[in-house]
């Protein structure tokens, strides 16, 4: 008879469990939320998988020894208030952009979708965000969460999709960052920054980045609550300053709303929630974490874009003239120094942003390697910091090289990859609502499995949507680049380590308990 053929129970005794030595530890994947390195399922296969059990005390130490290492450089750091606003610049980082969503539709419709669209948009991506980083709370988020839902295959793809996607998004900041001190320096002070300078600047904005990225995520966290004070700052103030106050102008609607344009504007303002769960192994108690942290960014976003457009359409009521960087000329027009105030808060949300991405994006990095889909140099931390240094000194480097093109062909790929891996990542969330249902879930969406899936489907409707309405060049590109990263797929599980199937007797003594298989 085989081993596959046998219906075998392994009952551990361990001292993990001094009440009951009858106690069994069933062998099957549990949350990772349990950090044990004897019951996480990467650490703890079957008998009748390919893995064999810890054979002497010695490989238990070992374990216990790497347990503790890496409790130690992922400390938890990250209460509910930082991680709010660590949301903040996640997802929203100041209102500038929002003017052309004015131009296209007028007040009223921006004001009713700045308020209904945190929670019909927004809200749904941040529930199952919470959910997946308080199931498996561990960095890597997304890179982990396919991966475990949708199998080997599907985490490959999703991986290196997200890569590509990070690869054309980190460049964009550093030339935002450029773009609003020129800005500024010329209407304000009428100089024109030269060629040199222009790239000092995005150096400049690189290196404060990186060194935030290099010292840890308390670095990042509090960086991200004194910015996010400084940009919401000027617009709660704004309207202290304003003399008359015409509410009417709130209810105007454009003549012909620009659909196409008023639509991506707002919609796109709020995404990013799943970077969130890149972070989940720094967080401290997730399961009332993530919920907080997830109403305060809720309100902060809701400000953000409320506050400056109620009132910076008393001010300029022709939202026909609305255009970027109108933001600041409307607070130019209520106070010299509020003006001057807005014009360096646009400088440092994107700062701020660029920040919290870089750090979210090189935890998923940093996992994509710790899984051995990259050489594992990629996967090296910095023990001090416990920051994953190797994934962001990498990101540093191409960002710093790619930062000096042009982005207009960049952005649309990045919005094809990015809506891609969305759409791996409800899948995978919905799959595990199922084949680990037991599984421990310290947060869970509300209504089970009816509101898991009545707050993915119209996510998933209007990403395959996006996705169907890319131009064909577009699918081309994206196409190839995934026929290559299958292709790579194959080629890397063919050289993989193959394992034999260990031999099993009635009785295994351990270092740690004498195992009975009956």
């Amino acid at each position: 008879m085989t081993i596959s053929s046998l219906d075998i129970r392994p009952i551990i005794r361990t001292h993990f469990d001094l009440r009951d030595e009858t106690n069994g530890l069933h062998l099957v994947p549990p949350s990772s939320a349990d950090r044990s390195s004897l019951k996480s399922w990467r650490n703890i296969p079957s008998p009748l998988s390919s893995h064999c059990l810890l054979e002497n005390q010695s490989e238990y130490d070992g374990i216990e020894v790497q347990t503790k290492k890496q409790s130690k450089t992922k400390a938890r750091t990250i209460n509910h208030i930082t991680l709010g606003f660590i949301a903040y610049f996640a997802v929203a980082a100041g209102p500038f952009g929002v003017e052309d969503a004015v131009r296209a539709a007028g007040p009223y419709p921006v004001l009713l979708a700045v308020v209904l669209l945190p929670f019909t948009w927004g809200l749904p991506q941040a529930l199952m965000t919470a959910e997946l980083s308080t199931m498996i709370d561990e960095n890597g988020g997304y890179i982990v969460w396919v991966r475990r839902g949708l199998g080997e295959y599907a985490g490959w793809v999703n991986a290196f999709n997200c890569i590509a996607s990070n690869v054309c998004d980190l460049p964009t900041y550093p030339v935002l960052f450029c773009s609003y001190i020129e800005a500024f320096l010329a209407s304000g002070y009428g100089y024109t920054l030269s060629g040199v300078e222009k790239w000092l600047v995005k150096c400049l904005a690189l290196l404060l980045v990186f060194v935030s990225n290099a010292v840890g995520m308390r670095a990042v966290a509090m960086a991200s609550v004194l910015m996010s004070i400084f940009v919401l700052a000027p617009f709660i103030l704004e309207p202290l300053s304003v003399e008359t106050f015409n509410l009417a102008t709130w209810g105007s609607v454009a003549p012909e709303i620009e659909w196409s344009l008023f639509l991506s504007t707002i919609l796109w303002n709020y995404q990013g929630w799943d970077s969130l769960g890149c972070v989940a192994g720094e967080v401290k108690d997730g399961g009332r974490t993530y919920p907080i942290a997830i109403v305060i960014a809720m309100v902060l976003i809701t400000m953000n874009y409320a506050v400056p457009v109620a009132v910076g359409i008393m001010v300029q009521s022709d939202f026909s003239q609305w255009s970027e960087g109108s933001l600041e000329t409307i607070a130019m027009t209520v106070a010299p120094w509020l003006g001057v105030w807005v014009g360096i808060a646009a400088v440092i949300a994107t700062l701020g942003e660029f920040n919290v991405v870089m750090a979210c994006t090189s935890r998923a990095l940093w996992a994509t390697a710790d899984y051995k889909m990259l050489p594992s140099f990629v996967a090296i931390e910095w023990e001090r910091f416990g920051t994953p240094i190797a994934a962001v000194i990498l990101q540093t480097l191409t960002t710093g090289v790619l930062m000096n093109f042009s982005f207009e062909i960049l952005v649309v790929l990045d919005t094809f990859f990015n809506n891609l891996t969305l759409l791996l990542e409800f899948f995978a969330f919905l799959r595990l609502k199922y084949v680990e249902k037991d599984s421990e879930r310290p947060f869970v969406v509300p209504f089970g499995n009816v509101g898991a899936w009545s707050i993915t489907l119209p996510k998933i409707m209007v990403l395959s949507g996006v996705l169907l309405a890319q131009k064909r060049s577009i699918w081309m590109i994206c196409g190839l680049f995934n026929v290559t990263v299958s292709s790579t797929y194959l080629v890397w599980r063919h050289f993989q380590p193959s394992h034999q199937v260990p031999r099993v007797s009635s009785t295994i003594t351990t270092g740690y308990g004498t195992d009975h298989l009956s």
